[in-house]
């Protein structure tokens, strides 16, 4: 439970209004199993509204570590186009805080808010703990790496060795996220692809309800 408030806190979601549209999704499924009740008796159509309370619990818990995964990924994605730009100005004399200033103009506004608060940080502190907690909103220990690098520039300057040592890490980063997303891409397609034999398996479950319903019926009437 505490991880999920962790989790519906880092997506600026409410743990008391998302509890709330879980259970009226409960009393949903419990007044439709309870007319399937009426309507049928204790008979194998039950199994079709539990199946689908259950179903239902699983995807209402589970797409939240979904969305933190896809904001997580797109926060290393934008990271890694960000830098991109960075390591553009600083090799051509941008200083790191100058560069910094210079790619917010192209970060999202989520994005905006945390390099700005960077900046701040940065204004305010000279030691390297602003790019420390810069780095710990991506939970990627390689950004961390690269932030590092980014702060042993400002004393060592855009034409010493942690320039090559950022150029080396965010290369690698770079290099992790492309095969990452061509895995994902694959993962995706293998997914896609297994979506029609679930479909097969469940009309033929259905299908072979109905005739078990059907020869039973014929059994009463005999």
């Amino acid at each position: 439970m505490a991880k999920l408030k962790q989790t519906l806190s880092f997506l600026g979601l409410s743990f008391g209004k998302e509890m709330t549209r879980y259970f009226i999704g409960v009393a949903v499924f419990a007044g439709l199993f309870a007319l399937v009740y009426l309507w049928k008796g204790l008979g194998f159509l039950l199994i079709f509204p539990a199946l689908a309370f259950l179903l239902y619990t699983y995807w209402f818990f589970t797409r939240y570590g979904a969305k933190r995964r896809a904001r997580l990924d797109a926060y290393v994605a934008e990271f890694v186009e960000l830098f991109t730009y960075f390591g553009v100005f600083v090799n051509d004399g941008f200083t790191v805080y100058n560069a910094i200033e210079r790619i917010v103009d192209y970060a999202s506004e989520d994005m905006k808010a945390h390099l700005r608060r960077l900046l701040e940080d940065i204004d305010n502190d000279k030691s390297v703990a602003p790019f420390v907690r810069f780095a710990a909103i991506f939970e990627d220990i390689s950004i961390k790496e690269v932030m590092l690098s980014v702060y042993r520039i400002i004393d060592d300057g855009t034409n010493g060795l942690y320039i090559r040592q950022f150029q080396r890490l965010f290369g690698k980063l770079s290099d992790v996220r492309y095969a990452m997303d061509k895995e994902r891409r694959l993962s995706t397609l293998d997914t896609m692809a297994f979506l029609p034999l679930a479909g097969s398996g469940i009309a033929m479950l259905a299908l072979t309800l109905s005739l078990v319903e059907i020869m039973g019926g014929m059994l009463d009437v005999l």
